[in-house]
C-alpha cells in the first residue's frame, strides 16, 4: 500500500509538472500572437495586394461611391511644415511700462539719498537715534551693494546722484521706447514678428525691437560715456540700472498657437474628387502614385462609412493571421525537434527573436521617412542566431515565419517578405557550419547579395527609376553590414542570460588552454590521454548518425575530470605495479570510483562549464556495475568462513547512480568509453578482433538496457560500429618490421629480462593490475574471476 501510494504521489507531480510546462508553452504563444498583432497596421492602413509600381491583379475598379482624393502624408506634411514657419510669433507691447519703470527708479534713488544722508548724520553724532534710523533706511533699498560700492556712493554728492538718475533714466527711456523683448531673438523662428495693438497686427522687422541683452550693452555704452575711469562708480550705476530695465514687449503663446493653427487649417489635405462610378484603375495596369493615392483614399472612406469590419473583429483577424502563421513552424518543433519544444527557454528564445524582429518592422514602418527603411529590418540576423544557436533547419523554418510576419506589420507586403526571405535564407548558409565567431562579419556579403537580387529583379519587373534601386540597394548594404554585427552581440547576451550552449560555445571550451584540461593533463596524464582517444571516437561516430559532433568531441575531453583529486587511484594514472587499492575492502573501493563522478559534476559547475557538457559526467557511465569490485567482494565472501558476508553484499552499492544516457551524444560516450578500454587490452588488435570486441560490447550495453533512454536505433548502432572500427583500425594499425628493429628488440627484451633477475622481488609474484573503466580485466593469480571482468572508474 504505500508503494502504490508513493506511486500514484510521484505519478501526480509528473503531471503536475506537464501541466505547469503545458501552460508556459501556450502563454508563449497567446503571448507572441497577441503582440505581433498588436505591430499590424489597422483600418485604413492596411495596403494587402498593390504597390507603386506593381500590376493591379484583381478586376477593374471603379468608385461605388463619390470620395475626396488625399495627398500624400508626406507631401501634406511638408506643405504643413512650411505653413508653420511662414506664422509670425505674436507679440504684445505694454504701453505703460515706460512710465511705471521711470517711476520706480526715480523712488529708488530718493531713498537711496535719504538713507546716505542718514547714514552721514549717525558718522557725525555717532548717535544711537541717527543709527536706527540710517539702519531702517537702508533696509528700504531694496538693491543690496557690498561696502566698496557703498562707500562709492558716500563719495558722491547729492547732485551727483541725480545725475546719475537722470544719466540711467535717459538711457532706460531710449530702449523702452524702441521696445525690448522678452524672449531672445535668436531663438525666434523668423525675422519678421506681429506686433499686437488691440485687435490689429502690424508686422515689423525683428531688428526694429531689443531684446534684454542688446538693452544691457546700450545701456552700459550710455554709462561708460559718462563714468569713463569711475570704475566703482560704474560698476554701481550700472547695477542700478539693469535691475530697473525690464522687457515691455511679451511674447504672446496662445495668440502665436492659434496662428499656427490657422496656418496648418490653410494646407489643403485632399488633391481631388473621384465621383461615383468613376473608373480608379483596370485589371493588370500598373500602379502610378497617382493611383495608389485614389486607392488609399477609398479605402479610407470606406473605413470612416463603416463599410468594412473593423476594430475587433479586424484585430481577431489579424491574431488569426499571426496564428496560422506560427503554427506549421510550431509543429515542425514538436515533431522534428523536441529537445527544443520540450525547453521553455529555448521556446521563448525563439519567440523573443521573432518579436524583436516584428518591432524592427513596426519602427520602420511608422518612422514617417521618405526612405526604403524596410530594407533596414534586420531579419538576417535572426536567422543566423536560430542556426547559430540551434541548426540550419530551425534558422530556416525560423526565417520562413519572421520573414511573413515582418511583410504583415509592413500591411501584407510582398516584396518586404521576399527580400527578408532570400537575405535570411543565404545568411543562415553562411553561419551552418560556424567555427569561430570572426565568422559571422564574412556573412555580410552574402546578405547584401540577398537583398540585391531581390532588389533588382523587382525593380526591373516595376520599371523603378535608377535613382531609387540605388537608394534602395544603399539601405541594404547597411542592413547586411548591421546584421552580422547585430548577430555578434546579441549571441553574447543569449549565451549567458538564456544559458544557451552553441557550438561556437564547445569550439571554445575545446581548447586546451581551458584550466580544467591543463589540471587533467597535469595531474592525470593518463586520463588525459584517454579523453582524447575517446573525443576521436566519439566524433567519428556522431558524424555517422547525425548527432553533434562537436559537443560529442568536448564532452568527451570532460567526462572523466572528476579523477583530477584522486588520480592515482585509477589505473591509467599508475606509473608504477604498486595499485592503491590492493589494501582497501571492495566497498571503499567501489565508493572511490564512484565519487569521481560527483566530484566532475562539481568541478564542471564550479568551471561553468554548460549542463549539456555536464550531462556526459554522470551519463556516459549510466547505472552500469562496477563489476572488477564486486566480483571481489562476492570471492572474498565466498572464501570467508562466515556465509552471511554473502547476503550482504548488495548489487546496487556497486552501480554507478545514473541517469542512463538521455541523448545520442552521451550514449556515444559510454560506448566509446567501453571499447577504447577494452581496445588497449588486447594482445593482438587485428581489425577481425577489434571488430568482435566492438560487437560484444555493444551488444552488452544494449541487453543490460543502458541505450534505453537514449535515441539512438539499432541502425545507429550499426553505424557507429563502422565508425569505431575505422578509428581503432587507424590507431592500432600494424607496422611493417625491418630484420634490423627485430635483431635489436630481441637484444632489448634479453636485457630487460636479465636486469628483472637482478631485483629483490623479482621472485615475487605481480601485484594485481586493476583495470579502468570498462576494460576486460586481466588476469589475476590470486583471484577467481573470468578474464571477461570490466572494471569502471579505477585509478
Amino acid at each position: 500500500m504505500p508503494e502504490e501510494k508513493q506511486h500514484r504521489m510521484w505519478a501526480y507531480l509528473r503531471g503536475l509538472r506537464l501541466s505547469r510546462e503545458l501552460a508556459t508553452k501556450l502563454t508563449l504563444a497567446l503571448g507572441l500572437v497577441v503582440l505581433v498583432g498588436l505591430l499590424f497596421p489597422r483600418g485604413e492602413a492596411i495596403e494587402a495586394e498593390y504597390r507603386v509600381g506593381g500590376l493591379w491583379p484583381q478586376n477593374d475598379l471603379y468608385a461605388p461611391f463619390s470620395f475626396p482624393i488625399l495627398r500624400d502624408p508626406a507631401e501634406y506634411q511638408r506643405d504643413v511644415q512650411e505653413a508653420k514657419a511662414r506664422a509670425y510669433p505674436v507679440f504684445e507691447r505694454n504701453g505703460t511700462r515706460t512710465e511705471q519703470q521711470v517711476e520706480q527708479l526715480r523712488t529708488f534713488f530718493a531713498r537711496l539719498q535719504e538713507a546716505l544722508r542718514a547714514q552721514a548724520r549717525y558718522r557725525a553724532s555717532n548717535s544711537p537715534a541717527d543709527s536706527a534710523r540710517a539702519a531702517r533706511l537702508l533696509e528700504q533699498v531694496e538693491l543690496r551693494f557690498h561696502e566698496h560700492e557703498w562707500k562709492a556712493l558716500a563719495s558722491l554728492s547729492s547732485e551727483a546722484l541725480t545725475a546719475m538718475q537722470e544719466v540711467i533714466e535717459t538711457s532706460m527711456r531710449s530702449c523702452l521706447d524702441q521696445g525690448i523683448l522678452d524672449v531672445e531673438k535668436k531663438t525666434l523662428p523668423r525675422r519678421e514678428v506681429a506686433l499686437r495693438k488691440g485687435t490689429v497686427e502690424e508686422i515689423l522687422p525683428l531688428d526694429t525691437f531689443l531684446d534684454e541683452e542688446e538693452a544691457a550693452a546700450r545701456m552700459e555704452r550710455d554709462l561708460l560715456a559718462h563714468y569713463a575711469g569711475m570704475n566703482d562708480t560704474l560698476e554701481v550705476a550700472r547695477k542700478i540700472a539693469l535691475v530697473h530695465l525690464l522687457p515691455n514687449v511679451k511674447y504672446n503663446a496662445g495668440a502665436t498657437e492659434r496662428a499656427l493653427q490657422v496656418a496648418i487649417e490653410s494646407v489643403p489635405r485632399t488633391a481631388g474628387f473621384v465621383q461615383e462610378g468613376d473608373r480608379i484603375i483596370g485589371k493588370n495596369e500598373r500602379i502610378t502614385p497617382e493611383i495608389k493615392q485614389k486607392i488609399d483614399s477609398l479605402r479610407k472612406a470606406r473605413h470612416e462609412r463603416g463599410s468594412v469590419a473593423v476594430g475587433p473583429l479586424q484585430m481577431v483577424g489579424t491574431f488569426l493571421h499571426v496564428g496560422i502563421v506560427l503554427t506549421p513552424f510550431v509543429i515542425y518543433l514538436w515533431l522534428f525537434r523536441k529537445r527544443i519544444f520540450g525547453n521553455n527557454r529555448r521556446l521563448a528564445l525563439i519567440a523573443l527573436l521573432i518579436l524583436m524582429e516584428c518591432f524592427f518592422a513596426y519602427l520602420t514602418r511608422v518612422l514617417n521617412v521618405a526612405a526604403p527603411l524596410e530594407y533596414l529590418i534586420a531579419v538576417p540576423a535572426a536567422s543566423m542566431l536560430l542556426t547559430i544557436i540551434f541548426d540550419s533547419r530551425v534558422g530556416l523554418y525560423g526565417t520562413m515565419v519572421t520573414a511573413y510576419l515582418v511583410g504583415g506589420v509592413w500591411g501584407n507586403d510582398y516584396t518586404v517578405a521576399l527580400a527578408a526571405l532570400v537575405a535570411g535564407a543565404l545568411g543562415v548558409y553562411t553561419v551552418r557550419d560556424i567555427r569561430n565567431r570572426s565568422q559571422i562579419i564574412r556573412s555580410f556579403g552574402f546578405i547584401f547579395l540577398g537583398y540585391a537580387i531581390t532588389i533588382i529583379a523587382l525593380g526591373l519587373e516595376r520599371i523603378e527609376e535608377v535613382g531609387t534601386l540605388v537608394e534602395e540597394l544603399t539601405f541594404a548594404l547597411a542592413n547586411s553590414l548591421i546584421s552580422p554585427v547585430l548577430t555578434f552581440g546579441l549571441l553574447i547576451f543569449f549565451e549567458r542570460y538564456f544559458k544557451v550552449t552553441t557550438d561556437l560555445t564547445l569550439i571554445e571550451l575545446g581548447q586546451f588552454h581551458h584550466p580544467l584540461l591543463k589540471m587533467l593533463s597535469e595531474k592525470a596524464p593518463g586520463t588525459y590521454h584517454h579523453s582524447m582517444t575517446m573525443a576521436n571516437l566519439a566524433e567519428a561516430a556522431a558524424a555517422a548518425v547525425g548527432a553533434n559532433e562537436v559537443l560529442a568531441r568536448v564532452g568527451a575531453y570532460f567526462h572523466d575530470i572528476g579523477k583530477i583529486e584522486k588520480p592515482t587511484y585509477f589505473v591509467e594514472n599508475q606509473k608504477g605495479s604498486r595499485n592503491r587499492h590492493e589494501k582497501l575492502a571492495p566497498r571503499m573501493s567501489s565508493l572511490i570510483i564512484q565519487n569521481h563522478v560527483k566530484k566532475g559534476i562539481a568541478l564542471a559547475r564550479e568551471y561553468n562549464l554548460p549542463e549539456e557538457v555536464v550531462a556526459f559526467i554522470p551519463q556516459h557511465h549510466g547505472t552500469t556495475l562496477i563489476d572488477f569490485f564486486y566480483h571481489k567482494a562476492l570471492a572474498m565472501a565466498q572464501n570467508s568462513d562466515d556465509e552471511t558476508k554473502i547476503d550482504e553484499i548488495n548489487e546496487q552499492d556497486y552501480r554507478y547512480p545514473g541517469p542512463k544516457p538521455q541523448t545520442k551524444e552521451t550514449g556515444i560516450l559510454m560506448l566509446a568509453d567501453s571499447i577504447e578500454a577494452a581496445a588497449r587490452s588486447l594482445d593482438d588488435p587485428s581489425p577481425q578482433k577489434l571488430e568482435a570486441m566492438i560487437d560484444d560490447l555493444i551488444k552488452k550495453r544494449f541487453e543490460e538496457g543502458e541505450l534505453d533512454e537514449c535515441p539512438l536505433t539499432l541502425k545507429d548502432l550499426t553505424k557507429i560500429k563502422k565508425a569505431f572500427l575505422n578509428v581503432l583500425v587507424g590507431v592500432y594499425h600494424s607496422r611493417v618490421k625491418y630484420p634490423e628493429m627485430d635483431k635489436e628488440e630481441e637484444r632489448k627484451e634479453s636485457k630487460t629480462t636479465a636486469s628483472a633477475m637482478t631485483e629483490d622481488d623479482a621472485q615475487l609474484p605481480r601485484e594485481k593490475e586493476i583495470p579502468r573503466d570498462d576494460e576486460p580485466a586481466r588476469p589475476v593469480p590470486d583471484e577467481r574471476l573470468s578474464r571477461t571482468i570490466k572494471a569502471i572508474d579505477n585509478q
